[in-house]
């Protein structure tokens, strides 16, 4: 008896395993949303804005979400820091809060630094809504603030938010993900 062709052979064992094979997860399309630039004086030193991240199948479509998360880019300027340095260097914080349920998301603190004004705050590996099937709606606040008197001069903020998904290889055309301000 002879032994069955070896192109046969691999293309019934390359279909075997594609029939078992759950797939992989990819990306999907994200969203974006940013900011106008803000002016934080001294005597207004914080700001917030709300934000929502939606991930949901399009009309008639399912999909198997592994999860959705945010990111935020901030760069800044400062405007009217003496040089000398009598005068100490004024802090900045950037939060992310879940308000379903006011944890902080994200969160960086430090002292202004003008030779990098980039502060980039993302945390992949906090799934949102894990293993979500059919939508996934998280309401977002961005906190800015910096320190007040007696630090002067104005910080000159702008915040970049994506919101992202990682979805099942073959429902990546099926899912849609927004970011809109509130």
């Amino acid at each position: 008896m002879k032994a069955p062709l070896p192109h046969l052979l691999s293309s019934s064992l390359s279909l075997m395993v594609a029939a078992c094979h759950p797939g992989y997860t990819v990306p999907a399309p994200h969203s974006q949303v940013e900011s106008v630039v803000m002016s934080l004086p001294p005597s207004a030193p914080r700001v917030e804005q709300r934000i929502v991240l939606v991930v949901a199948p399009k009309e008639g479509k399912k999909m198997r979400l592994e999860y959705a998360s945010l990111s935020l880019d901030v760069d800044y300027s400062w405007q009217g820091l003496k040089s000398d340095t009598s005068e100490s260097t004024p802090w900045f914080r950037v939060r992310i809060v879940d308000e379903r349920d006011g944890s902080i998301y994200a969160e960086r603190a430090n002292d202004l630094d003008t030779l990098r004004p980039l502060m980039r705050i993302y945390r992949l590996d906090h799934p949102l809504c894990q293993q979500a099937e059919e939508r996934c709606e998280v309401p977002f606040r961005i906190e800015l603030e910096r320190q007040g008197p007696p630090a002067q001069g104005i910080l000159n903020v702008h915040w970049k938010a994506t919101g992202s998904a990682l979805v099942h290889e073959t429902e990546v055309s099926n899912i849609e993900v927004r970011l809109r301000e509130r």
